[in-house]
Parts: C-alpha cells; structure tokens; sequence
C-alpha cells in the first residue's frame, strides 16, 4: 500500500491542479461524498443520530462543509462548528460553506472557544489536517479535547486533529478517532509512533487525483509492508534441499558480559530456516556459548584471557568468508577499540553479504567513508541513538524529522538501512516499506539480536539483502504481536518471540 509524505501530499494537490487541470473544487466535492458515503454506513445503524461538523479554515474544514451538503440531502440532523470567520475560509472551502449557508445548515462561525459539552452522536473531525508540523495551538487544545471527551464516534478527515502527517507523533494531544478517511493515499504519521493509536479504522477515498500525477511526486517511495506481500518472497522448502543448502551463517558476536546476545542471534538465524549457523567467539568464554548455542559451532579466537575480539582474530576469522553464505557482525562485541579496529577490518574485506549491527556500527564513527565503499551487499539496523551517532545529529532531530533526515540520507546510500522505528521501515535505493507488523513489547534487550539473526537467515536462503530485510522485520514483529495477544506486553523477553516464529513461517509451507 502506498503511502504520502506531507510534502507529497501537498504536491499532489498542486500537481493536479496545475498539471493535470483538475479544479480544486471538484477534489473537494469528491472528498466530502467519500466522507458522507462513509458517514452514513456508520449512521444508518443509529437511532435518528445528532451529527457535529468540526470545520478548520483550511481544505480539511472545506471537505467537512462538503461533506455536510450530502448529508443534508439524506435529511440527518447536524450542526457545523467553524474556528474561523466565513471570509477567512480558503477560496474552495468558502463555495462549499456558502452552499450550507444557503441550504439552512446551522452554521457557528469563529467558535474558538467551546462552550458546552458536544453531546453528538457522531462527530466528523475537519479541524486540522496534514499542515500540522509541531505542537498544536493551545487556543485549539479545547476542542480537540472535546471531541475525545464525547461519546460520539468520531471519523477524521485525512489525518486525526493534532498529528503529524510524517511522523505520527501528536503534541501534545490528537484526536483519538475511530475512522479516518485518506485521501488518495494513507499519510505516513497514520502508521507511525502515535498514528495507529489515534485513526483508528483507515479507509482511503479516490477523490480523482490523476494516476500519472502519482510519478510526478519527488523523494523516497513510501509503502507499507502487508501481510499479504510476503507470499510473493517466501517460497516452500524444496523436497530435496539439505542443511547446506538452507544456507550457512556466519556470526560474529558477544563478549564477556553479552553472551546473549551471540545466542539470541544464532536463534534467530536458526528460527528462520537457516541450515548451519558457525559463531566466532572469543576462547576466554568459548565454554558460555558452547552452552548456550548448542546447535551451532563454534571458531575459537585467542582473545588473551580478556573476553573480547582482538585485532589479531581477523586472520583466523576471515578465512572462514569463503565458507559463509552471509556475515552477520556486531551484536553485543562491545566497545573496546581493538574491537571495533577488528571489525572494521571485517566489513571493509568480506566477501559475502553482510549485516551490520548494533555494536558494529561504531566502525562507521570513526570511519564514515567505509560506509560509501564497501563492496557487497549489506544491511545496517541502527536504533534512532545509533543513527544518531552515524548522522552525528541529535536524535531529536532524527525523531521530529524522520522523513526528511532519512530521504537525504539516501542519497548517497548504497545498502539497506533497516531503521528500528515505531515502526521499523526497511529502505533501499529510493523506496521505502513501513512494517505493519510489531508491539511497544520489543522494547526489550535482545530483540535486536534476533533482529540481525533473522535477517542473516533469509538472506543465507537465497534471498537478496532487502527482501530478506522486510521478512524479517515484519516477522519480529509479529512474532512479538502473537506473543503479547497470549500474555500481553509487559514481562515479554527477546526469547519468547523465537518461539512463535515457526508456527508464522508454517503458514508458507505449502
């Protein structure tokens, strides 16, 4: 499913109009009937219903005076609220008032304030729409509110009241609705941090944006990753494949202290079909993971009795590349320099696909330009503080500007940046895939572990680096998603998701 950026949905509006001559006005009309159509499946199971038309001065208030006129005709008793004066209306939205006004729709005009409770059965949101770029005006704080204090249904117009359309956060308050009709294309703060909780039932209206003004619009490609997009990249186990065939992983994990952190990656590997999994570890605590991997092997590296990666264990580590299927480095190794030198010299002369993770990714601090040279295919999957380090920009800014941070990172990058969101998004080249999958309960040490081992595993099975990325992330998540339905989300560790991942792969068998 496609999804907009702010700017892009404002780009597609401009594109129609100036491209493509299609009036604004009828883009309106569309919007209100798409509205009212959806409107009245809701309303004709209620009981004589009582409609309020929350209106702003922009295209959102105008859908909602558009809307009002079809809903009139069907005879439903309803009332407008308008924030602002009739003539401070956009030109389109004043057409649309004027035809209420002159139909005898009970209009209250420049009603900042809220007087009384909106005791309504049903409430269409047209206060704010996707322009919303930070907190919103305190003067509009009471009716937002208002309308969540109701106990009316609540449907939005394109985007809730109050949240913004890149980065689904609402500051400090949002609608909390219960539909939200889209125009043309879901907004990308729909799918985000706060965006699932406040829109509630998504539906999306063709008001008769043009198709071709579609590849008119600029910057990343935005889609959200379905359930129904994974049959055409997961395919059945052969009759007569075997452990080599089903690929072989190469890990470089833990350190004293993370051991964990090398298990849970093997597991995820291992969970996802992976048919050998070797994991590199330091002799110090060799025992620790012979223990607790007891399905992989393991290549013993002389660490010097100090339980983490030397410099020196590039030699024996890289002649097992020719072996592997895919290298996955990072999880857990720590932040000791040897380190981080050692596995610099990894990502900088393997031969295989790489993922790149977590501790790892501090190579990139220190030398950014390896990042632009390396030679195979690869994966990065940086949390926002990661990212941050890699960018070395704040992670606030990250956070406020995903969108625009993300789109010029891309620019120049030649890897799948696999971005641990609310929700991750898995992007490569100039197309982006919003993961529909996942809980606030992966909030957890060690989820990123079986991240990095999921992916290693898809991609050792043959798949390319990005669609091995979307597979996994999408089945993190809903592993974590099944798990939390059964027990819910607090108390849930890394390792109770390897359990229901099998049982979701099953489902691909046949």
């Amino acid at each position: 499913m496609k999804l907009l950026t702010q700017k892009q949905s404002k780009d597609l509006d401009k594109i129609s109009l100036n491209t493509f001559d299609i009036k604004g006005i009828d883009l309106m009309g569309e919007a209100g009937k798409s509205i009212s159509e959806l409107s009245t499946s809701y309303l004709c199971k209620m009981n004589n219903p009582s409609i309020a038309i929350v209106c702003g001065k922009g295209n959102n208030g105008g859908d909602g005076f558009a809307s009002a006129i079809f809903l009139h005709s069907k005879k439903y008793k309803l009332k407008i609220f308008c924030i602002c004066s009739l003539d401070e209306l956009s030109s389109d939205s004043r057409v649309f008032a004027d035809q209420c006004l002159d139909k005898g729709i009970n209009i209250q005009f420049s009603c900042i304030t809220v007087a009384d409770d909106l005791k309504y059965d049903f409430i269409i949101d047209g206060l704010l729409g996707t322009g919303v770029k930070g907190p919103v005006r305190e003067n509009l704080y009471p009716w937002i509110k208002k309308i969540n204090k109701s106990k009316a249904k609540v449907l939005s117009i394109d985007i809730p009241s109050g949240l913004q359309a890149d980065i689904g956060i609402a500051e400090p308050v949002g609608v909390h609705a219960d539909y939200t009709v889209t125009m043309g294309h879901p907004k990308i703060g729909l799918t985000m941090r706060d965006g699932p909780l406040l829109c509630g039932e998504i539906h999306v209206a063709d008001i008769g944006f043009p198709k071709k003004a579609f590849s008119h619009l600029n910057g990343l490609k935005w889609n959200l990753f379905l359930e129904k997009d994974i049959s055409t990249l997961l395919k059945p186990l052969h009759i007569d494949t075997n452990k080599y065939k089903q690929g072989k992983v190469l890990i470089i994990a833990g350190s004293k202290g993370m051991t964990g952190a090398a298990a849970l990656c093997a597991f995820g590997a291992f969970r996802v079909g992976a048919g050998l999994v070797v994991s590199v570890a330091p002799e110090s605590i060799n025992d620790i993971y012979e223990k607790k991997i007891t399905e992989a092997m393991t290549i013993i590296c002389d660490d010097e009795d100090k339980g983490y990666f030397l410099s020196k264990n590039y030699e024996e580590v890289s002649k097992k590349f020719d072996w592997a299927d895919v290298v996955i480095i990072g999880p857990g190794i720590g932040q000791n320099q040897q380190t981080i030198d050692f596995a610099e010299k990894i990502i900088a002369t393997c031969s295989k696909p790489l993922v790149i993770d977590a501790d790892a990714l501090r190579v990139f601090s220190q030398n950014r330009k390896l990042l632009d040279n390396i030679q195979v295919p690869f994966v990065i999957t940086p949390h926002y503080g990661e990212m941050s380090r890699l960018l070395d920009i704040d992670s606030k800014i990250i956070i406020n500007q995903f969108t625009t941070v993300i789109n010029d990172f891309m620019v120049s990058f030649k890897g799948v940046l696999v971005a641990k969101n609310a929700p991750s998004c898995t992007l490569y080249d100039n197309i982006v895939h919003v993961n529909s999958s996942g809980n606030p309960g992966l909030s957890t040490a060690g989820t990123g572990d079986i991240l990095a081992g999921m992916i290693g595993g898809f991609i050792a099975q043959g798949l390319n680096c990005n669609d091995a990325s979307k597979l996994a992330v999408y089945f993190h998540g809903k592993a974590a998603d099944n798990y939390v339905s059964k027990n819910g989300m607090r108390g849930m560790i890394a390792s109770d998701i390897l359990n229901e991942i099998p049982s979701l792969l099953s489902k691909y068998e046949n």
